[in-house]
């Protein structure tokens, strides 16, 4: 069955090399059913690995290598690897990636034919790299797959390049994962000049040989790599505004893809961080700190986009505080349901928006119950399993092992679950809102609904899996390696009722609706409640403040003619400063120095002349194409005579 893994993502980056790089025109149908079709092959090749694998029947483990490169000692490999890890979260990654194509071949087929076959190549070639990022058994290939989801992220969330805020959003999320994949480079090449190998096995088992003082920083920077992906504070202001591309981008995106591969992650390396306690530690808090302040932030959002944004946060939030702990089994295991019933949501959004002509509004999905009763009900199930209504969901099963290791944890478990356990009251609020808000009355007119397969069948699958996979939790939590959490009657009690309490918290703002209006308006007049402020009131005003002070009386003037008239910000920062003002002109000009070098840089402009020289010669080709048959009869006429002259040539002796 290893044997069978690199040919998974095969299927999805070849349907990106056949809608973007060959240079035919396809009918809509087509391209809808090349970039549906080469979605759905890797689930039809991971799901056999799956079922034989959860049997017993293949050896975890595996390795199977792609490719070799030999630098002098070192040997550098591509490969995937056959462990509880790659099975689990590829399975889940190509089963709700074709689910969501399969819906996506009906949301998106009133785009234009270019359009439409942009959208489905590069969510391919994403589809493609995530595989690659929960399949890899190397850091090469993980972090190819991982700039791949990073800049089709980009491609995806700014689809509508018409639209200045979804350009801005995309730009958004670019540059703030940019900032922390640098960290994770960083880290993941310490990593290997301290082990001496691009393989995953091969790290961990040198983890014990590597000092101290060496493995704090190394893990420090993976785990901003891994936050910032998924989200976490302080990266987690890009996710919100990543609501701009269309529903099935979010649905694909936002639950069981980009943003989980931090996890994933995370997940990998486990006994890195379990070496490291003071890392892991400042994981779990910024985990349960993300999870908490998402949680509020959902809870006061108008746009039903945006709330279910801010809920991928908070959940993500959840499974980092348990990798925190150390309890990467039930992490995995949230992933994975978390994956299911995320989408779920998204899905059913996008179909009850689309009855209210295209609001997102909250406040617009009003009777959405009698026009579009399946979507509506399906997404009442995703709420549920995303509350974790006790017993009758997936969710219930998930939060509980998560919860249930986080109490075992030792000293600090206790207040830790009981912080946790209010995130979850919340969770049940905002997720129910929604729910009560559809269900009441509203217009009965609409836009006319979709129809067919490709509708309902991904949300009744989806619905499904949210119900009955929670019997799976405890069989997936020993799959890879761990032991299910036995929590006191009490705990379980507790973790029960959190969600029903949201349920009815949830009830009491949609019958008082004024008293989320008035909780709005006293955190609007407290900026520190407010996310994007965040990043002002802790690091701008004060940076500001300290160069104030470094700079003193004059600084400006005194500074301005050392640097040469640079930017404002950069006078403001070092004006004043002995020290930093000798930085700043030193770089300044050995800057000038190097870059004087290479100025003007002569094989660039030897390329740009080849450039201009082939596109003035295919100009003066392209003239010969005129169309005319008699222009063509004499082309195919000289042809044939030179072909006649250079066979009677070769036929000499």
């Amino acid at each position: 069955m290893a044997s069978l893994l690199p040919f998974v993502p095969v299927s999805a980056l070849l349907g990106f090399v056949l809608l973007a790089l060959v240079p035919l025109r396809l009918r809509r149908g087509v391209v809808i059913g090349v970039g549906v079709g080469a979605a759905i092959v890797p689930a039809l090749l991971m799901l056999p690995v799956g079922i034989v694998c959860v049997g017993g029947a293949c050896e975890t483990g595996a390795v199977v290598t792609i490719l070799t490169i030999h630098v002098g000692q070192l040997a550098a490999q591509i490969a995937m690897s056959l462990d509880p890890l790659s099975v689990v979260a590829g399975i889940t990654v190509a089963v709700v990636g074709a689910l969501v194509m399969i819906y996506a071949g009906a949301y998106m087929s009133e785009e234009p034919v270019g359009d439409l076959r942009r959208f489905f190549a590069y969510m391919n070639l994403f589809l493609a790299g995530m595989l690659a990022v929960v399949l890899a058994a190397d850091v090469l290939l993980l972090f190819l797959g991982w700039e791949t989801i990073g800049l089709c992220s980009f491609f995806l969330i700014a689809y509508y390049t018409k639209r200045p805020k979804a350009v801005a959003a995309g730009t958004k999320a670019l540059v703030t994962t940019r900032v922390a994949d640098t960290m994770l480079l960083a880290g993941l090449m310490l990593l290997f000049l301290a082990t001496g190998t691009t393989r995953f096995d091969g790290m961990l088992a040198g983890v014990g040989s590597i000092d101290a003082w060496h493995l704090a920083p190394i893990a420090g920077l993976i785990a901003i790599g891994a936050l910032g992906k998924s989200a976490q504070i302080p990266f987690h202001t890009w996710l919100p505004s990543a609501m701009a591309g269309p529903t099935p981008v979010s649905a694909l995106l936002h639950s069981a893809t980009m943003v989980a591969a931090g996890v994933i992650l995370l997940v990998r390396l486990a006994p890195l961080f379990a070496a490291v306690p003071e890392i892991s530690a400042c994981v779990a808090v910024l985990g349960l700190a993300t999870a908490m302040l998402a949680a509020l932030a959902a809870l006061l959002q108008t746009d039903v986009k945006k709330l279910l944004a801010f809920s991928t946060m908070s959940q993500i939030g959840f499974m980092v505080l348990a990798l925190g702990i150390g309890a990467p089994a039930a992490a995995l295991a949230h992933f994975a349901i978390h994956a299911v019933f995320k989408s779920l949501l998204f899905l059913s959004a996008g179909i009850m928006s689309h009855g209210a002509h295209g609001d997102t509004g909250i406040e617009a999905l009003r009777g959405s119950r009698r026009r579009q009763p399946l979507a509506f009900w399906t997404f009442a199930i995703g709420a549920a399993a995303l509350a974790g209504l006790p017993l009758v969901t997936a969710g219930w099963y998930s939060k509980e092992a998560m919860l249930g290791a986080v109490l075992s944890s030792g000293l600090w478990g206790v207040p830790l679950w009981a912080l946790a356990v209010a995130a979850v009251v919340l969770t049940g609020t905002y997720s129910f809102r929604v729910v009560f808000v559809a269900a009441g009355r509203g217009p009965d007119k609409s836009i006319a609904p979709w129809e067919g397969l490709a509708v309902w069948a991904p949300l009744v699958a989806l619905a499904v899996l949210a119900v009955l996979s929670g019997f799976l939790v405890d069989a997936l939590i020993r799959f890879d390696g761990g032991t299910p959490s036995e929590l006191p009657w009490i705990a379980t009690l507790l973790g029960a009722a959190a969600p029903l309490a949201g349920v009815a918290l949830a009830r009491h703002l949609v019958v008082y609706p004024q008293l989320l209006d008035q909780l709005r308006a006293k955190l609007r007049h407290r900026k520190v409640f407010r996310i994007d402020s965040l990043y002002y009131f802790i690091l701008v005003r004060g940076f500001r403040k300290l160069s104030q002070v470094m700079a003193g009386p004059g600084g400006e003037q005194a500074i301005a003619p050392v640097l040469e008239a640079p930017p404002i910000d950069v006078v403001k920062l070092v004006a004043g400063d002995p020290i930093g003002r000798a930085l700043v002109a030193s770089a300044t000009r050995l800057v000038k120095a190097v870059v004087a070098a290479f100025d003007p840089d002569r094989i660039d402009l030897l390329w740009m002349r080849f450039a201009r020289a082939l596109g003035r010669a295919w100009e003066h080709v392209h003239r010969i194409q005129t169309g005319r048959v008699r222009d063509q009869s004499l082309g195919l006429a000289l042809g044939f005579a030179g072909l006649l002259l250079f066979a009677w040539g070769t036929s000499w002796r």
